[in-house]
């Protein structure tokens, strides 16, 4: 707890000090900022506490049974922050910590790619309170600082370079750093690249102005690159970034090569720092999937333009993320780009001043191509989607700009009224009538009391904002109050104790695993793939977005639907999991699992040990050629024998020997003595970037048992070396 003071309170304090000497106005819109601040992380400071949605896992064997602390918060929608980013972010800590580069996560997916999955974001800096204090307190320390860096960013940005009134420009800084679309995806790295948008769009109108010249540009495409490829999240980096140069080019467009020379920069920089996730990507079965099926050719569903719309205007009027009462058939997040009534009605105070009109049409520029992908607005859409990237590209990741539009419109409207520019009565009332009748039609005294209550807030402020326009700093405090009613709920706040909660059969898995090595698995949905690590389990599931095509269709033959990520394992044929070194599976009390031993049951799980568990290295003298279904026949004895591709060099060999003198994350090390060729296999994915050697020569790597490594080796006494460097591809994409 201590810490985490050290981390948030003592730098906050020391921050308003310095405003406080400096500016004046600069602490008083941090302090309309402190409001939102304290209502998202001021909950968990007080309690000790993280924010972290840890009660997701209630619903997940063994989990439904815990019992949580009071403290503890339900959220059911940020699950991706407990089950993928927190595991990454152990594993990633825990090896810099013992100061190796974090290349392959030992204890996930029986050893897949760790730098190069694209989201460990280790070569960021912003994620520094991770790497010292954790993934659950680095996660509440990180909350703190996005919400400032966004708020801070906007109001710099529309106060300092465009100079606009004090009060406008701190409208704009709250509803974007306060505004639910920032709060919604607060938790996870995303939100790290949305608060620097202010920040990208500075730099680069910066560097497009006369004084800046070429050096300018190389430093915008150095920060973009850096934002693309550090690991936050590459995708909406991008959307960010071009974002930034489109505003840029309608701002200046006789400057255009400025803006060519930083995004060939920019490219160069990226790749890199990505390289080795681009070469991970290229292998993957999402790769794999998004080429052959081209999602966003098919029709939206029905419905998804009107929600989507009315969650634009009315936060909430779907339900709460933080309750479970969300009733779009579709996430939370993407569709949380309300930034509450109050800026809405701003939008119609008054008339942009003729110097910002440039810059009011860069902004509807981004917003044009935002509702587009976003919303799929015919005839434009049709078009689009069929141009790289975008026919492959998460396209509501475009919602990401709506908020920040709308916090620059609004913030140059309220100027335009502070300055002489106020439009009529009707005018401003124009967007509460919006509201309020979209509120009605929308029926939204149906859904739960609370959110009904925001619903009444959105619209009650919007009418606020239109009769207390010319009392402007009662306006913009009104915005901070007001985005901080929205935000009450949405990052749940966990107590230290239920970080990871420990049931009975995680307990006994764990202290078997230790004794008696091995890996293991969950069936039918049984501990999530991923969080096994965090309990020191070496699992041989995955739930990871760039899994190995190899890797991805061994286990679409053990059950799994979900080609991409990874879903529940509803198979598991004793040999061909042995073979990958699984000595115990793990299932719900109910579970029968035929030709596998039980060794513990209880109330949680039981757990069973294979009697055909081999260990990770090991060598056969003989291979047999075939693909999937030979792996699971149950045919095999994979103790002497190996499923390799065609075209592999043949073994036979009747003695063979293997010492494992190195097995440690990318490096394994050791000697085979055979009396014939053999083959020396390690029951690890394949991966862009594994190579192998004899005797200090590079062989080919044979594909062993579909997905993992292996390399065939003379008659003889040899030296055997599998070595993983991401940034080399290796032996190139299957």
């Amino acid at each position: 707890m201590v810490a985490v003071l050290l981390w948030t309170l003592v730098p906050l304090v020391v921050l308003h000090g310095s405003m406080w000497r400096r500016s004046r106005e600069l602490l008083r819109f941090q302090l309309a900022l402190d409001i939102v601040i304290a209502v998202v992380v001021g909950p968990a400071l007080l309690v000790g506490g993280d924010l972290n949605p840890v009660r997701c896992l209630e619903r997940n064997q063994p989990f439904t049974e815990n019992e949580w602390s009071q403290v503890t918060d339900f959220q059911p929608t940020q699950s991706d922050l407990v089950l993928q980013f927190h595991p990454w972010w152990a594993a990633t800590r825990e090896q810099v910590l013992q100061g190796r580069l974090p290349l392959i996560a030992d204890d996930i997916g029986g050893g897949l790619p760790l730098l190069a999955n694209g989201q460990t974001g280790l070569w960021a800096p912003v994620m520094l309170p991770v790497w010292v204090l954790g993934p659950e307190r680095g996660t509440t320390v990180m909350a703190l600082w996005k919400i400032e860096l966004a708020g801070l960013g906007a109001f710099f940005f529309l106060w300092r370079v465009w100079r606009l009134r004090w009060t406008a420009a701190t409208v704009g800084g709250l509803a974007y750093a306060g505004g639910t679309y920032q709060m919604a995806w607060l938790l996870v790295p995303l939100s790290w690249v949305t608060a620097v948008v202010p920040w990208m769009w500075w730099l680069t109108v910066s560097v497009l102005r006369r004084r800046a010249g070429w050096r300018g540009a190389v430093g915008l495409g150095v920060a973009c690159g850096w934002l693309l490829g550090c690991g936050l999240h590459p995708e909406t980096a991008a959307i960010a970034i071009g974002s930034a140069f489109l505003c840029g080019l309608v701002l200046h467009w006789r400057r255009w090569l400025r803006v060519g020379a930083a995004a060939v920069i920019m490219v160069v920089v990226s790749l890199v720092l990505a390289w080795p996730t681009v070469g991970y990507i290229g292998a993957s079965s999402r790769l794999e999937v998004a080429r052959d099926q081209r999602p966003n050719l098919k029709p939206i569903p029905d419905g998804w333009r009107g929600l989507a719309s009315r969650q634009m205007l009315l936060p909430m009027v779907n339900g709460h993320p933080g309750r479970g009462d969300w009733t779009a058939p579709f996430p939370y997040a993407p569709a949380a780009t309300g930034v509450g009534g109050l800026t809405l009605a701003l939008l119609a105070a008054g008339s942009v001043r003729r110097r910002y009109r440039s810059l009011l049409w860069a902004a509807l520029a981004c917003l044009g191509v935002a509702a587009v992908l976003y919303l799929r607005l015919p005839p434009f859409d049709w078009l689009l989607v069929r141009v790289p990237p975008f026919d492959r590209m998460t396209l509501p990741r475009f919602a990401a700009l709506v908020p920040w539009v709308v916090a620059v419109c609004a913030a140059l409207s309220m100027d335009g009224a502070l300055n002489g520019r106020l439009r009529g009565v009707g005018r401003r009332w124009s967007p509460v009538v919006l509201l309020a009748g979209t509120a009605v039609l929308f029926k939204p005294w149906q859904l739960a009391p609370v959110d009904f209550l925001l619903v009444i807030v959105t619209v009650a402020s919007a009418a606020a904002a239109a009769m207390l326009i010319r009392r402007p700093t009662v306006v913009a405090w009104l915005v901070a109050v007001e985005l901080a009613c929205y935000a009450v709920g949405i990052n749940p706040v966990a107590a230290a104790g239920d970080r990871m909660p420990r049931p009975e059969v995680l307990e006994r898995l764990a202290a078997l695993q230790a004794a008696e090595g091995g890996r293991i698995m969950g069936i039918d949905g049984m501990l999530p793939a991923n969080l096994a690590s965090r309990y020191g389990l070496a699992d041989l599931r995955a739930y990871d977005p760039l899994r190995p095509r190899p890797f991805a269709a061994m286990f679409a033959e053990l059950g799994q639907t979900d080609t991409v990520l990874g879903g529940p394992v509803h198979l598991a044929p004793p040999r061909l999991v042995g073979a990958w070194s699984v000595r115990f599976l793990v299932s719900g009390p109910h579970r029968a699992v035929d030709d596998w031993d039980e060794v513990w049951r209880g109330r949680d799980g039981v757990v069973w040990r294979n009697r055909e568990w081999l260990p990770e290295v090991r060598v056969v003298g003989r291979t047999v050629t075939g693909g999937p279904d030979l792996l699971v026949s149950g045919t095999i004895d994979f103790s002497t024998t190996a499923v390799v591709p065609g075209g592999t060099p043949t073994v036979g060999a009747s003695v063979v020997n293997f010492r494992v003198d190195l097995l440690q994350g990318s490096r394994i090390d050791g000697t085979a003595d055979c009396n014939g060729p053999c083959l020396v296999l390690v029951a690890r994915p394949w991966a862009p970037g594994w190579s192998a050697a004899v005797d200090g020569r590079r062989q080919p790597v044979v594909r062993a048992n579909l997905a993992g490594l292996g390399v065939v080796v003379p008659p003889g006494r040899h030296r055997v070396e599998f070595d993983y460097r991401p940034w080399r591809w290796g032996d190139g994409v299957p």
